[in-house]
């Protein structure tokens, strides 16, 4: 998914003067305009730094109707944070189910994360840094991310093991360790923030998640 460009939030301001949109559909526009607006400033100021000011004036949404929304400032961060991991694993998923096999799979979901990263890294930076800064809350939502990571990656394991059953299965704690390294390489690439960064991070993607599946005597050679 592309970085949410100045066309796409003037796209989803609503039109001026009286309009035929249900409250339901207002409301539906305004949070979506929040959503982006947490993700930016927090991306770019950092969670602390960050106020409920910040927010509605990039999202042009008055302070009332952020409050209609969400009870303050953790809240809107936490349901940003949900949106865009939930999102990421979706995409990627539905990607990785169009390709043949599970070694194509492999390769079409690495590329996705990358790009996706690459086309959004601010909004990327607020979800993977600073969800540290909420403390208990911010380890909670990040378990749940991380849950929801080694669901995919067994599932993978599952449908390689389907095709090949003289595969062994990955030892315990395999898929934490394959998604925690992800999280690490994907960080890596936005910190550096070159090409070269990203392209690394893609080929070293592939190697993880090809170790982590095949185990380091049976990985197969690109």
């Amino acid at each position: 998914m592309p970085q949410v460009t100045e066309h796409d939030r003037t796209s989803r301001k609503l039109p001026k003067g009286p309009h035929n949109l249900s409250r339901d559909e207002v409301a539906g526009t305004q949070r979506a305009r929040l959503i982006d607006a947490v993700l930016e400033n927090t991306g770019e100021r950092g969670y602390v730094a960050t106020t409920v000011g910040h927010i509605t004036a990039t999202a042009g949404v008055s302070r009332t109707s952020f409050y209609e929304q969400f009870a303050d400032k953790q809240d809107a961060f936490l349901a940003a944070y949900r949106e865009i991991t939930t999102e990421f694993i979706a995409q990627g998923v539905a990607v990785a189910a169009e390709a043949a096999t599970p070694l194509d799979a492999i390769t079409a979901c690495c590329d996705f994360l990358v790009d996706y990263v690459h086309r959004r890294p601010t909004a990327v930076r607020a979800a993977l840094l600073e969800i540290y800064a909420l403390g208990d809350a911010g380890l909670e939502a990040r378990e749940d991310t991380l849950r929801a990571g080694e669901a995919v990656f067994d599932r993978t394991a599952k449908w390689l093991r389907a095709t090949d059953p003289t595969l062994p299965s990955p030892p315990p704690f395999t898929a934490r360790t394959v998604i925690a390294a992800t999280i690490e390489l994907i960080t890596q690439a936005i910190w550096n923030g070159t090409e070269d960064a990203y392209s690394q991070a893609r080929e070293a993607l592939r190697y993880t998640w090809l170790l982590g599946l095949f185990g380091h005597q049976s990985i197969p050679r690109p």
